[in-house]
């Protein structure tokens, strides 16, 4: 609950990193759409998700659910591919997170060199920043409906396809599990860290 506690200590950095990852929402999506576009799906173009309309792309229990523990997610992208093309296009959401990190911690950055009038927005900016490597991390696991499951959908054999059915007949319940389970044995954790240091190199790399 870290996340909705930012709200009672600091309401503008609060609303900020919300506004921030509900963008970073978007472009998961975006990355998704365009690289199904691109092998000729028009699914994503058919329903307008090239488009940044957000109530395209976004869900209102996504979104109450990022309100309150900063962890959310979208309407899922409309294409249909199959092997190698589908699991890239699963692939690009992870990576849009992870851009979008990218970009809301260089903003911070560049904020902070203004000045402390920008403190609240900055680390508004540099939360969501945090929130979108640990949704590149999550969204990485091969876990229905999880953009990782895709991924054995589309290259893993009939087993492995058999045992991502069997988690997904619990449903939700079956996810919340799972999720809690990969965040308090530290999983999520170390993948986020891995990506977060790989962030940081990138800053370094630029002088920031």
């Amino acid at each position: 609950m870290f996340f909705f506690s930012l709200l009672a200590t600091d309401p503008l950095a609060y609303l900020v990193a919300f506004a921030a990852a509900a963008f970073g929402l978007v472009m998961h999506n975006l990355f998704q759409a365009w690289l199904a576009d691109r092998y000729k799906d028009g699914g994503p173009r058919r329903f307008g998700f090239l488009s940044v309309e957000p109530r395209v792309h976004l869900d209102l229990i996504g979104l109450v659910f990022l309100a309150l523990i900063g962890f959310g997610f979208p309407r899922p992208v409309p294409y249909r591919l199959y092997g190698r093309r589908d699991a890239q296009v699963a692939l690009m959401g992870p990576l849009g997170f992870f851009v979008a990190a990218l970009l809301f911690g260089l903003l911070a950055r560049l904020l902070l060199l203004a000045g402390s009038s920008m403190a609240s927005i900055a680390g508004g900016l540099e939360v969501a920043s945090g929130l979108m490597l640990v949704h590149a991390a999550i969204y990485l696991f091969p876990v229905p409906p999880l953009d990782g499951a895709k991924v054995v959908y589309a290259l893993g054999g009939t087993e492995a396809r058999r045992f991502m059915d069997q988690l997904s007949s619990y449903g939700p319940i079956g996810f919340f599990i799972i999720f809690l389970i990969l965040s308090y044995t530290g999983i999520t954790s170390a993948v986020r860290g891995v990506l977060g240091t790989f962030l940081d190199s990138l800053f370094r790399l630029i002088g920031l």
